[in-house]
């Protein structure tokens, strides 16, 4: 078993940057990021040094643990400056202003986009550079592992029935076998006309466009909590049609009286392991 320290944020914002924030695997460029040791190996030497190390997806990292690219062709990553800028100017849909579509309502440039118990279960945060960086923290009434994603790096998935994050990061959906669901969608919209044709109501004409909509789906199963784009159900309580702007937050339940479960052990857990391949490495995420 190799023992390593979670990897520091300073290392992970290294990483980030060095590929222009996006998977540099060609005609990838997706923006949630996993790290990658490779140069050694962590079964080689447990360590976070930043030179032998690559953000890639959580796709093409699977691929590259199981050999896929050799030490060189990930240098070759790490070091291809044009491709990382590519990938950087792909993404500046995540530099316009943000408007949040969920629960049949409207959150214009308010990142908390729904906060459950005093838990941000969806928001967004701007970097230094002005790009927008996802947060999610999903909750659940079973004591299983959850997705974690902070500022845009995986921290945690669990054993979900299925996973889909497509290139370029404008989806990202997960299903878990007992119902627990989240699917957003990003869409950028140029003008006041695309938003009015999509969504079916004027109420945006006080908006400065182009802006980009996300769209929520999210489903706690065993509760009365499931959100859409179009429709909320809280408990009963349905809410439709008003829109709003830099709110200190979008859906907000307090004092729900659920006891969530989820996420029990992971952050104690060692995240890498060896295997029997010397190249090879696990990934855990916590898992028992």
């Amino acid at each position: 078993m190799s023992v390593r320290k979670p990897i520091p944020r300073g290392v992970k914002k290294i990483l980030r940057a060095e590929v222009g924030f996006g998977c540099p695997v060609k005609g990838c460029g997706n923006p949630y990021l996993e790290y990658h040791h490779f140069d050694p190996p962590v079964s080689v030497k447990p360590h976070n040094e930043p030179e032998g190390m690559i953000a890639l997806c959580a796709q093409h990292h699977k691929k590259a643990d199981g050999g896929a690219y050799t030490v060189d062709q990930l240098h070759e990553f790490k070091k291809d400056k044009t491709n990382a800028n590519l990938v950087k100017g792909n993404l500046d849909w995540l530099r316009k202003d943000l408007l949040a579509v969920v629960g049949g309502n409207f959150y214009y440039e308010t990142p908390r986009i729904i906060t459950i118990d005093d838990i941000d279960l969806v928001s967004l945060v701007r970097d230094e550079d002005g790009y927008l960086r996802l947060n999610i923290n999903m909750l659940s009434l079973e004591s299983e592992e959850r997705i974690i994603i902070d500022e845009n790096s995986w921290e945690n998935v669990g054993s979900p029935l299925d996973l889909r994050s497509p290139p370029q990061g404008k989806e990202l959906e997960v299903r878990y076998r007992n119902g627990d669901y989240l699917y957003l969608r990003f869409v950028e919209l140029d003008t006041f006309e695309q938003a009015q044709k999509r969504y079916g109501t004027d109420i945006f004409r006080e908006i400065a466009f182009p802006i980009t909509a996300v769209e929520v789906n999210m489903t706690i199963s065993g509760t009365r909590i499931e959100l859409t784009p179009t429709m909320s159900k809280l408990g009963g309580l349905q809410m439709t049609g008003s829109l709003s702007s830099y709110c200190g937050g979008g859906v907000l339940i307090h004092n729900s009286g659920i006891s969530w479960k989820q996420n029990p052990i992971w952050k104690r857990q060692t995240l890498v392991e060896e295997t029997e391949y010397p190249n090879v490495v696990k990934v855990n995420f916590g898992r028992r």
